[in-house]
């Protein structure tokens, strides 16, 4: 399943299209931590905004975000393994951080142990039904390079994080995410492809040049040999006793409609907005976007806060509290999450209703900022220091309301 989801990935403008809206919209330019002590939320963005985080080196903390997560969707699920650093290598934070694909768990390791514990598909768990192990092989079993990855390995939990969408009580791993939707795709691309062919084939004109002075028992070219494919512009000289009739293959009757039907069901699947997965607004007005903006921001939520955050995100910046505090700084509680902000379907509408719900005590202004993909003291501190350039300068703006003229 993971192999066939993976070449839809790859190969599926539709699949892959659901799977790149379900990563920017979840993670967009990135998550980010607020701490509440400054000289921690210093070190986090030293260490989390740089790619020395990244044991592999391509990626800062966001990038290894959006990686997490389409390795969920595209794979089923994900490893993320705690890589120690020594402090003379230079980091930032004698920490870094790897991401794995699925395929370095044993699948076929299912083991009852001596001491009460069980293994499942390389997850080895205690009497208790708590995991404290994970088979893996040393190299990826895909690797060319080097072959046969050879016999698996045990290694600790307490270095290994592994996110997958759970859909189901007590399963132990995870599933691509667009499994329902997987022979929709795949047929409805070869459609495609079969309607495309058509297509060229419709534009290929043949003309065929028969003699007809020849008498109808004239003997046939034993040589001849008659043309095997259509080409644009060929010209084809029939001998006697040749000649040439073309199919006429059923026509498909509402395509259009055939076509958005099966898109809509792919979209369905993943979770996404039909429009989001097409682009296609024809039929959109501001109500059917906000409505359908609304349902997609709940799955955003729920891979966010659900799936997201209590997988990965806590416990990484757990690991990095843990190092921090090698150094003598001990953060004080855990951060707070602010994802990106949500593109405004109407600024003109929705602005002044949460300006309305900010008033009316319904939400506060941090809240609302949070929202809004900004740390609070951050903000406040640039806007204050904006303040003070704007007071030097003796310049005023409508926007001051510190002059009443924001009504």
């Amino acid at each position: 399943m993971r192999d066939r989801h993976r070449d839809l990935a790859r190969n599926n403008p539709w699949v892959r299209k659901a799977i790149a809206a379900i990563v920017h919209n979840t993670i967009g330019h990135g998550v980010r931590a607020q701490w509440s002590t400054p000289e921690v939320q210093q070190r986090w963005s030293a260490w989390f905004e740089s790619t020395a985080i990244d044991a592999d080196g391509h990626h800062n903390g966001y990038g290894l975000q959006a990686l997490i997560l389409r390795t969920v969707v595209e794979s089923g699920e994900c490893l993320i393994r705690r890589r120690p650093r020594r402090p003379r290598d230079g980091l930032p934070l004698p920490l870094q951080i790897q991401v794995l694909e699925p395929d370095f768990l044993d699948t076929a390791k299912h083991e009852e142990l001596a001491n009460g514990g069980i293994i499942r598909q390389g997850v080895e768990f205690d009497r208790l039904g708590r995991r404290v192990a994970y088979w893996l092989y040393p190299e990826h079993p895909g690797d060319a390079v080097r072959g046969v990855p050879g016999q698996s390995k045990r290694y600790g939990a307490e270095a290994f994080l592994h996110v997958y969408r759970l859909d189901r009580p007590g399963q132990v791993r995870g599933v691509p995410w667009g499994t329902g939707a997987m022979l929709r795709a795949r047929m409805l691309d070869d459609y495609q492809d079969a309607q495309l062919e058509r297509q060229r084939l419709a534009a290929c004109y043949v003309a065929f040049v028969r003699d007809t002075e020849l008498p109808a028992d004239a003997a046939p070219l034993d040589d001849y040999e008659l043309l095997d494919r259509l080409e644009p512009g060929a010209i084809e000289l029939l001998p006697a006793g040749k000649d040439v009739s073309f199919a006429s293959p059923p026509q498909p009757e509402d395509d259009e409609r055939f076509t958005n039907q099966t898109l809509r069901a792919i979209a369905a699947d993943y979770g996404i907005p039909f429009e989001v997965l097409t682009g296609d607004l024809s039929e959109v007005n501001f109500s059917s976007a906000r409505m359908g903006q609304q349902e997609f921001a709940r799955a955003i939520d729920v891979w966010r806060w659900q799936l997201l955050a209590p997988q990965a995100w806590d416990p990484i910046a757990r690991w990095f509290a843990a190092a921090l505090a090698l150094d003598g700084l001990a953060p004080a509680g855990e951060p707070r999450w602010s994802a990106p902000a949500r593109t405004l379907v109407d600024p003109s509408r929705e602005i002044p209703a949460l300006r309305t719900a900010i008033r009316a005590g319904l939400i506060s202004l941090p809240e609302a900022i949070r929202q809004a993909g900004y740390d609070p003291e951050t903000l406040a501190r640039d806007q204050a220091a904006y303040l003070d350039v704007l007071d030097r300068l003796g310049v005023r703006f409508d926007s001051d309301a510190r002059e009443g003229r924001v009504g």
